[in-house]
């Protein structure tokens, strides 16, 4: 029974139970959907998945514009009756799954094995094969809505929409334009992306930590703040885009008057299914013998009921024709091609979104591999285009030290000579800032005159700075007690960050009683060993908010309190 079975689906005559958008001939040959509707609302999924490329998006759209799905019922007493139903992500799915849609008679795509079958439930099991283990497959043998290219390329989109590690995943909100398509040029993992505040705004950095992830233990291979990457990436696609700004303005005006053209299809044949369904109920009342008022009465509802939902229909038709007309005036064109001929304008509009600019970047780029050199500012980015072009460059990251800087060395000798002739800090930190060396942290600002002592000092320029024990007499730290710069100096870290680390209370602190009020902090062994380990974090890795959170992140405490651990 299996091999006559597999040889008639092998000549392609095996029935199977048919997708919405089909029907099954009494001759057995399958078709079109007879009705104009159902028709034109699959074609219309097809094409805003190819427009929007996400299946929650297509959802979206459905739902926004009152658009529902034509079933035919398969069993019961109303067996092959069309009905409307809301559209939902399992039907959508399942219908970019199907390659029925694309004119493939396909059998086998799902097996059974029986060693996932569980007892006493015969529906589990099921495996989903790909298309090289398909027992059958006949192309061109149904009539299609798509091209085999276009379905194939639509599974390839769902595919590197999921959330996986070697997958970009879909485009999101947040701020980081590259998400999805970064790669660490040392291990050639991809990175992640973690956000952090700074200043009010959300900020993302972009981080290869896999084997922390994976395992749990080991280094971040590297880290870097992604505003650097992204404006990087950003100034080369945006010259990519500029010599087809003319063809990008009149595809934009093409592309909002064929939506606007399927949306007024689908409107106008709601509307004369309305009215068809008007005129049935007009015809049966009429036809109905008037003495019988227990039929007519009925006939009369369901009438009145047609001309109600007419009305309601034509009433939002009519709105929706307000707010978006049939065609483009004069004025709406020339807004779109003086826009489309402005592409960085457009691309710094506080219309563009970052789901639109992510968009725009990954339809141009494939991925994006990012390289520190060393511990220093310089980040190497390769961008792998679209059709296998590449394109390097250099760009600079923030760090955390200036003896990070690789022009440090440069900086320290110009410093040796200024002081040298007489300059005092404040004024080589202006000559250093006109002859063009910048700071660890912004391109714009310059180093500062407390740096430049720093160096002077380092040098044997200025006297060594008055150690916190030989200061003013006051409460001296006690066991397991710290200065503030003599712990950072033990972690290694800025003396800043710790500082920070105390307003948000990840270590135990507290004031001298008396002038100055310097800072006594407390790690003994362990504490020490969870700063060192907290130190390792990527930034942000304590302070974002996870989506698991129910409460924010516990704020700063006031700096006259003592702070409380939080390790």
């Amino acid at each position: 029974m299996w091999s006559g079975r597999l040889n008639k689906a092998r000549r392609g005559e095996l029935a199977f139970p048919l997708p919405s958008g089909y029907v099954r001939r009494p001759s057995g040959e399958v078709a079109f959907d007879p009705d104009e509707q159902v028709q034109t609302v699959i074609r219309l999924i097809f094409t805003q998945f190819e427009r929007l490329g996400t299946l929650h998006a297509v959802l979206r759209y459905l739902v926004d514009h009152d658009i529902q799905l034509g079933i035919r019922l398969r069993e019961g007493p109303d067996k092959g009756t069309l009905e409307w139903r809301r559209p939902n992500r399992m039907t959508l799915q399942t219908l970019l799954h199907n390659p029925a849609y694309a004119g493939i008679y396909a059998y086998g795509r799902r097996r059974v094995e029986h060693r996932r079958q569980q007892p006493g439930r015969p529906s589990t099991g099921r495996v989903v094969r790909g298309e090289d283990e398909w027992l059958v497959f006949i192309p061109d043998a149904l009539p299609a809505y798509i091209t085999v290219e276009q379905y194939r390329a639509n599974l390839a989109r769902l595919q590197a929409n999921a959330a996986r590690a070697e997958t970009p995943g879909a485009v999101r909100s947040g701020p980081a334009l590259l998400a999805g398509l970064v790669r660490c040029g040392r291990c050639g993992k991809r990175m992640t992306v973690r956000y952090h505040q700074q200043a009010g705004s959300t900020r993302p950095d972009y981080v290869c930590a896999r084997q922390m992830t994976d395992y749990g233990a080991g280094e971040r291979c590297q880290a870097l703040n992604g505003a650097c990457v992204d404006a990087f990436v950003t100034a080369h696609v945006l010259a990519a885009l500029a010599p087809a700004s003319l063809q990008v303005s009149l595809r934009a005006a093409e592309q909002v008057l064929a939506e606007r053209a399927e949306l007024e299809k689908v409107w106008s044949q709601r509307l004369e299914r309305a009215a068809l369904s008007v005129d049935r109920a007009r015809r049966c009342y009429r036809l109905a013998e008037p003495e019988n008022r227990l039929v007519v009465r009925q006939l009369e509802k369901d009438w009145e009921q047609a001309l109600a939902t007419q009305q309601t229909l034509q009433e939002e038709y009519d709105r929706f024709t307000l707010t978006r007309p049939r065609t483009l005036t004069a004025a709406e064109q020339r807004a779109i091609t003086e826009l489309a001929g402005d592409i960085a304008g457009l691309w710094s509009a506080p219309t563009t979104t970052a789901a639109d600019r992510k968009e725009i970047i990954r339809a141009l780029v494939e991925q994006v591999t990012v390289t520190v050199l060393g511990t220093s500012e310089r980040v190497t980015v390769t961008i792998t285009w679209a059709g296998g072009r590449t394109t390097t460059g250099e760009t600079a990251r923030p760090v955390a030290l200036l003896q990070q800087l690789s022009y440090f060395p440069q900086i320290k000798e110009r410093v040796r000579e200024l002081a040298g002739q007489g300059h005092r800090a404040e004024a080589i930190a202006r000559r250093l800032h006109a002859e063009g060396f910048r700071p660890a942290r912004g391109r714009g600002n310059r180093i500062s005159a407390s740096a430049v002592k720093e160096i002077l000092r380092e040098l044997g320029c200025l006297p060594p700075a008055r150690s916190r024990s030989a200061a003013a007499p006051g409460e001296e730290p006690g066991r397991d007690e710290w200065w503030l710069e003599d712990l950072a100096a033990e972690l290694d870290m800025p003396a800043v960050t710790l500082y920070s680390w105390i307003y948000r209370g990840w270590v135990n602190a507290r004031k001298e009683s008396r002038r100055p009020y310097r800072w006594i902090l407390h790690a003994g062994p362990t504490e020490l060993a969870e700063l060192r380990k907290r130190r390792t974090r990527p930034p942000g890795w304590y302070t974002r908010r996870r989506w698991t959170d129910t409460e924010p992140p516990i704020p700063a405490q006031d700096g006259d309190q003592t702070a409380s651990s939080h390790l």
